[in-house]
């Protein structure tokens, strides 16, 4: 409760800040739950309601999931911030404009709509684009083609639009956001060993713990394996600074996020989670998913390539052996070509 303040998470402050840099056409955050991904999000409607007036689209997956996110996180945020509240006024007034899913203000106006609804992305033209959950939208709205195409074609007349996506990630290879990141500068952000000073990415891999002792997990540091214990995690983050690990030129500006990193969540607490959640692979999945901020790739039933590899033949290439009955082709298809194999 109180007044918002970005040291709690300074993670935070970058990806707010380069919603406004004129060198990124579009903002990407794969992340994990427990970041403050939807704070981020409000911050960032709020900020254009009050010092830069616009026409704004908010997407979610569903026109009832978009319902829901006006009455429990947007109203209480214009509610509960004087800035907003006296350019938006009360929402119990009847006041014209001011819908659940449509609130006018001076010099624009935010409209929330559903993936799953080709009729809400078919709107005014906008200024800014957010889309929340993108993962969860369908492939297609109703019969009009892609919610995240439709939106974006909104943004079209204006030079200085803004484009946001924001998402935990599902199933690898099938993930938007992660098509999205995979396209992006890619950014991670380092923090600073508190003993040898050494900045590195929080991987999950190098969280370490006694078998079957999770609440003693701590952080082993990537360059020299100083133990890096949770109470030291607020200091450490204070001090972190965001990297660029993909393409430099890229307009497209990524961040990724997983659990480690959050204020609220101990690392006791991801190492009892992983615990429970590797018992079988749909509970793995979902940590994957929502406590790494990963996509999620299935092991599958593949066998042993060892013993695959051990069974190989001296066959040539272009000549068929005398045993072979019939022949088998596999076809893929690229963007610029079509792999074939027989």
């Amino acid at each position: 409760p109180g007044k918002w303040d970005t040291d709690r998470a300074p993670y935070q402050r970058e990806i707010m800040d380069t919603v406004k840099d004129p060198e990124v056409d579009e903002v990407v955050l794969m992340t994990s739950a427990q970041v403050g991904k939807t704070e981020i999000i409000n911050n960032v409607i709020g900020y254009f309601m009050h010092h830069d007036p616009s026409p704004m689209l908010v997407v979610q997956p569903t026109l009832s999931m978009a319902e829901a996110y006006s009455k429990d996180r947007l109203s209480g945020m214009i509610r509960d911030t004087p800035a907003l509240r006296n350019i938006i006024g009360d929402a119990k007034a009847k006041k014209t404009g001011n819908t659940l899913l449509h609130k006018s203000f001076p010099g624009g106006h935010i409209t929330l709509a559903g993936s799953n609804s080709p009729a809400s992305l078919a709107s005014r033209p906008v200024r800014i684009v957010l889309f929340d959950e993108v993962d969860r939208f369908p492939f297609s709205a109703g019969t009009e083609g892609d919610p995240v195409s439709l939106g974006k074609k909104r943004t079209t007349t204006f030079l200085n639009r803004v484009c946001g996506l924001v998402s935990t990630p599902t199933k690898k290879g099938a993930s938007r956001i992660e098509l999205s990141y995979e396209q992006s500068d890619k950014r991670l952000f380092h923090v600073p060993c508190p003993e040898c000073g050494a900045f590195q990415f929080l991987d999950f891999k190098r969280l370490t713990w006694p078998e079957g002792e999770p609440l003693k997990a701590v952080f082993a540091c990537s360059e020299n394996g100083c133990e890096i214990p949770h109470v030291k995690k607020q200091e450490i983050l204070k001090k972190g600074r965001w990297v660029k690990t993909g393409d430099e030129t890229s307009r497209k500006a990524g961040f990724h996020l997983n659990e480690l990193y959050s204020p609220w969540k101990t690392w006791a607490q991801i190492a009892e989670d992983y615990e429970s959640a590797k018992k079988s692979e749909e509970t793995l999945k979902t940590f994957v998913n929502t406590s790494l901020g990963l996509p999620y790739e299935s092991q599958g039933d593949v066998p042993d390539w060892e013993m695959l590899y051990k069974r190989k033949g001296g066959y040539k290439r272009n000549e068929i052996p005398q045993e072979v009955l019939f022949l088998t082709m596999g076809v893929d298809v690229q963007k610029d070509r079509i792999e074939l194999e027989i």
